[in-house]
């Protein structure tokens, strides 16, 4: 990592995103070699605003940390955020 900050290397963002994007393609294809798949979930997925229980949407600020549904559902907005990522990468794997 002390590499990365080098002046010789260059610094800035576009470093970071150069690396993270090439471990996402090593990534990939060491899984395709293993017989896997990567499914990526768009990064606009609203996944902190649909209840994973009754999938209605609402609209949460960022410091709402506990999701509350009028389906009765509370809890932490990061675990049902983890839920809907979850499912959305499976249906995304099944329509493959």
């Amino acid at each position: 990592m002390k590499a990365i900050g080098n002046k010789d290397f260059g610094n800035g963002k576009a470093t970071f995103d150069n690396g993270y994007g090439m471990f996402l393609n090593m990534f990939d294809y060491k899984l395709k070699e293993r017989g896997k798949y990567f499914v990526k979930v768009d990064k606009w997925y609203p996944s902190s605003q649909i209840c994973h229980c009754c999938g209605s949407v609402k609209k949460f600020d960022l410091k709402d940390r506990v999701y509350t549904c009028d389906c009765g559902y509370t809890g932490d907005r990061d675990h049902n955020a983890a839920i809907n990522i979850l499912t959305e990468g499976l249906r995304i794997l099944q329509s493959l």
